[in-house]
């Protein structure tokens, strides 16, 4: 996954400061697939590359470790509130436990 993460930032280097692509061709295509306009894709090597790298990733992401990254943002420690000192949290089970344990004393 590194090597190919690295394989797409070094192919758009070389697209910006090697053998430059024209920028509004690849724009006019895209925008094409877009709205069903079909317009012609510049025959640039390093852009096929960079364009097939992509694709790659893609193809790839779903199954792969990189995935795990959107679910920092729904892990439960995240979204937890940080009041451990105002407000005791305590799980269900732990409650009833907590409960019998006083009565029995």
């Amino acid at each position: 996954m590194l090597v190919l993460l690295i394989a797409i930032g070094g192919s758009g280097l070389l697209m910006k400061f090697v053998a430059r692509t024209d920028i509004v061709a690849v724009k006019a295509f895209f925008l094409g697939l877009m709205r069903f306009d079909w317009q012609p894709l510049p025959a640039d090597p390093f852009l096929l590359i960079h364009l097939l790298l992509v694709l790659a990733l893609m193809i790839i992401f779903p199954f792969s470790k990189l995935l795990h990254v959107p679910g920092l943002f729904f892990s439960p420690t995240r979204n937890q509130p940080d009041d451990p000192r105002e407000r005791r949290h305590l799980a269900p089970w732990a409650a009833k436990l907590d409960a019998t344990r006083t009565a029995g004393n």
